[in-house]
Order: structure tokens, then C-alpha cells, then sequence
């Protein structure tokens, strides 16, 4: 798995892969949340690895990969991640990706796509929460189809572009909307995460 925690945070004005949730920072959160889904390696996309080590948490056995060009836009920190793991698991059949401020990830929703990846048939994966079929949500995994096309892109673009131009060839994972991540990406985004954290009894931030 791929968390990508490469981004300036500049809508949230302070570092997202730091912000707190459930007693957690959203990194350890996004690395757990793979590790327990059986995703492994975690590799996590930092355009300074060593500004997030040590205050991330406990973040286990994970692979630093630093992206010193991440401001240029997502493309350079998701064509980093996808070399990195290539790199690390050669014989992988699809890489997941995920972004670190989709915060409350499940590992049962890592499960569902390591199994989908594992039935075959398609070049990409994307979570689809609600059972929509309209916009992929996170995770998502790329096959070797798409490694190439991930490594063309250019700017502040991710993998949607590509997961929309596979057609038939994208298959949708049905996931339970309660499952939904937060999209977090500004201050209000965050305190709307944490009053919801709140109410269904969550652990608040430390």
C-alpha cells in the first residue's frame, strides 16, 4: 500500500499526516488501517521523510520514500510511490494507493480490495462506497495497465483520469457507505471530522 502524505496542506495550514484523530495521527491511522487489511509493504510518499518520522506515531515497519518535488503537484508524489513499490514488491499484481487525509480508512475495506485485486479480471480497482459506480473512493489499486499512464502524468492530477478512461476495464467495489472516508482538507473538514469522531464515541485527539 501506497499512503501518499507528500502534499503542502496548504488549505489546512498545518500538516495533515500530523493531525490527530481517534487518538491517532491521520499517517498511523492510514497505516494501520492497511497493515491490519493485509497490505503489505506500507509505503509511505513524504516530501520530507525525516520532518515525519518520529511525530507520525507508531507507524510499524514501513518504507520512507521522499518526494523532494512533491510541491510540483500529487503526480510527483504518486509516480514516486508506484516506482518505490515497485521496487519493493516486483511480483505484485496491483499497487493500492490511498491519501493520507481520507481519514477513517478500514482495514475491511483494504480486505475487500486485496480480495477483488485477487479475483483478477480488471486493470484497476476503486472503492465505491454507497454502491454508486460514479466516483472512485479510496483505496484504490492500479494494475500493470496502468503503471505507464501513472507515469506520464504530469502536475497536481492523481489517478482518477486514468481510472475514468478504463471503462469496462474498472471494476467498482462495493463497499458500505458507513465505511466512507472523511475527505479532509481544511480546518472545517477536520473539525467536522472530529465532532463526528465524537459522537459515535471515538477517542478524542491528544
Amino acid at each position: 500500500m501506497v499512503v501518499l502524505a507528500a502534499g503542502r496542506s496548504a488549505r489546512m495550514g498545518r500538516s495533515k499526516p500530523l493531525l490527530r484523530w481517534q487518538g491517532a495521527t491521520f499517517l498511523e491511522n492510514a497505516c494501520t488501517a492497511a497493515r491490519l487489511g493485509g497490505a503489505e509493504p506500507v509505503l509511505v510518499v513524504a516530501e520530507d521523510p525525516e520532518s515525519l518520522r518520529g511525530q507520525a506515531g507508531e507507524l510499524g515497519d514501513v518504507v520512507w520514500v521522499a518526494c523532494p518535488t512533491a510541491a510540483l503537484g500529487q503526480s510527483e508524489s504518486l509516480r514516486a510511490g508506484l516506482r518505490a513499490a515497485l521496487g519493493a514488491a516486483p511480483s505484485a499484481g496491483a499497487i493500492l494507493v490511498c491519501l493520507v487525509d481520507q481519514v477513517g480508512m478500514r482495514p475491511e475495506a483494504v480486505r475487500a480490495l486485496l480480495e477483488a485485486v485477487a479475483r483478477g479480471g480488471f486493470d484497476a480497482w476503486a472503492s465505491d462506497y454507497g454502491g454508486s459506480g460514479q466516483i472512485p473512493g479510496h483505496p484504490v489499486a492500479l494494475g500493470p495497465i496502468t503503471w505507464p499512464l501513472v507515469a506520464r502524468l504530469k502536475g497536481d492530477v492523481g489517478a482518477r483520469a486514468i481510472l475514468k478512461s478504463l471503462g469496462d476495464r474498472l471494476a467498482w467495489v462495493e463497499l458500505p457507505e458507513p465505511w466512507r472516508p472523511l475527505d479532509c482538507d481544511t480546518p472545517e473538514d477536520y473539525r467536522l471530522a472530529l465532532v463526528g469522531s465524537a459522537q459515535v464515541g471515538g477517542d478524542q485527539p491528544r
